[in-house]
Formats: C-alpha cells, structure tokens, sequence
C-alpha cells in the first residue's frame, strides 16, 4: 500500500461506504489535469479581459471616427458656402465691369484711355478672368480634412464689393438720366494719339515774330498734316467752311450755350445743318488760314464767351 492514497466514501443515509484507491501516478496525473483545467480558466479570463479592453479600444476608435465625420461634415458645409461666396464675388465683379463699360460708352471712352485704372483692377481685385479662374479652382477639389478658405482680400472686400456694384448702379441710372446732357458735353479731346500741346488758352507771345502778345482764345495741338479731327460732343454744325483767320474751320452747336471750334483744318467732312455725334470724325488737320504749320485750333464758347477747352477734358483744371 506504499505509495497509496486510499480515498474512502461514506453516504449520508448511512449506506454502503466505498473505497478507492489512488496510486502516485494517477496523483501526478490527476493533479496535472486539475493544473491544465485552472490554467485554462485562467488563459479563458485573461482573454476575456484581452476581448474587454480591446472592445473599448475599438469604441474610442468609432468615437474618434464619428468625430471626424462630423468634423468632414462641417468642412464640406463651410467648402460650400465659401464657394458660393467665390462665385458671387466673382459675379460682382462681372457686374461691376459690364457696368464700367456702360458707363464707357456713355461718356465716349475707350478702355485703353483708362490704362492705370484697368491695371489696378487686374492687379489688386477679381476683375480678370484668370483671377476669377483662379479663385475657381482653389474649391474645384478641396481635400478631406485640409483647410480650404477664400483669399484674405475677397473675405474681406466682398462686402465692399458688394457696396461699389450698387454705387456703380446708380451712377450708372444717373448717366443714363443725363446721357444727353453728357453727350453733348466737349469732354474728349479732338484728335487721338499722344497729344502735345504747342500753345495754351491765355496770352502768349505772337507765333508771327516781333515782341507784341496775343489772346489766344482756344488751344493749339500740333499734329502731322491729315490728322483725323473728331467732334467733342454731339451737337449740329453751325459753321462749315473758309476763315480768313481761321482757315477751313468747323463750328458746332452743343447746345446749353456750349459750342465748339476746330480751325486750320486741310478738309472738311460735314456742312451746315448736319447732326453730330460724340467721337465722329468731321476733318482732317492742315495748316489753312493764318498759321504757322500743320495744327489744330480747338477752341470752347460757352454763352458767347472763349473759354479754356481744357476745363472740359481734365477736370482737375480748376473751373
């Protein structure tokens, strides 16, 4: 019995006891089986906790996720509306400038007339159709999770935008009011080109010689011989035709007292009684009638009165 455990069994109801035996080997093996079976449990909880924590792992991680959807979200709301601000930036501007080509023609300009004021806008503002483009594509793929913003100068201007659209509006409506008035105003000068100015309105010394002074009642541009004369503003011929003085001369009638003179001229294309209109070609520049060479007088009468043409075409000369 060395080596033996007796393991002996009694039932509570006093039965039949039972008895077993229980050698070292089957102790070594029972106990190894006991160790596996607690070691399995244990390897069971362990995981268990594993699963737990890995659970909550995955929850932050959803979490996270759902934060950043609604982070994309919030984006994609704020991609959109600085879009549509964009393009309505980018219509004011087309606005603004169909407005200032309006008001070009109203007031007989050409766009080339204005270069400091074209180059500004081209520069400094979305008046050209490669910073609208530009403008454009800086939204046309914006990237999930990036920073996609209008430029400083549109967040900040596109009010101010906005302000100078309708003020151009109703300048615009004003023009419109007073178009007839504005036509008929000498306010461009008669030749085109470079223009020089080889005598002023106001005394000046006499262009024949000797040392006596002159009133010089309108103001001379020099120009080669044929150069296209147009009239300052609308109006009907008055004079047209032969001046001792003058030479071939042209006289128009604006109206409002206002009227206009263009002497020395090689040919005349209009006559008495015809209509005219604002930048119409009515002669060519020469050198008749009592001149030095080849210019152009251009003379201004208001009310009967000379006056310097000038006042008309720079406004800052003071009136």
């Amino acid at each position: 019995m060395k080596n033996k455990y007796t393991f002996i069994i009694i039932p509570p109801d006093h039965g039949k006891a039972r008895q077993f035996q229980l050698s070292q080997k089957r102790k070594k093996a029972l106990l190894s089986g006991v160790g596996a079976i607690c070691l399995f449990i244990i390897s069971l909880f362990s995981y268990n906790i594993y699963l737990n924590h890995q659970l909550l792992g995955q929850e932050e991680q959803i979490a996270l996720i759902e934060e950043l959807k609604t982070q994309n979200q919030a984006k994609d709301q704020e991609i959109a509306r600085l879009q549509d601000e964009a393009q309505q930036v980018a219509l004011d501007i087309s606005n603004i400038h169909e407005l200032e080509l309006k008001l070009m023609a109203i007031l007989n300009l050409d766009e080339k007339d204005l270069p400091a004021i074209n180059q500004a806008s081209s520069q400094d503002s979305l008046g050209s159709q490669g910073s609208q483009e530009s403008v454009m594509t800086a939204f046309a793929n914006p990237s999930r999770g990036g920073t996609s913003t209008l430029p400083p100068f549109l967040l900040q201007n596109s009010s101010e935008i906005a302000r100078e659209r309708q003020l151009l509006e109703e300048y615009y409506k004003i023009a419109l009011e007073n178009q007839d008035v504005i036509e008929r105003t000498p306010s461009i000068y008669p030749i085109k080109g470079e223009i020089k100015i080889s005598s002023e309105f106001g005394r000046r010394k006499n262009p024949f010689g000797g040392y006596s002074n002159e009133f010089h009642n309108g103001v001379d541009f020099p120009c080669n011989y044929g150069t296209e004369v147009y009239a300052t503003g609308k109006g009907v011929v008055k004079v047209s035709g032969y001046n001792r003085v003058y030479g071939r001369t042209i006289e128009i009638d604006h109206g409002n007292g206002i009227e206009t003179i263009y002497a020395h001229n090689s040919r005349l294309l209009v006559k008495v009684g015809d209509k005219i209109e604002k930048g119409q070609l009515i002669a060519y520049s020469g050198n008749s009638g009592r001149s030095t060479g080849a210019h152009l007088h251009y003379g201004v009468r208001v009310n009967g009165k000379t006056v310097d043409p000038l006042k008309f075409i720079n406004f800052e000369k003071e009136q």
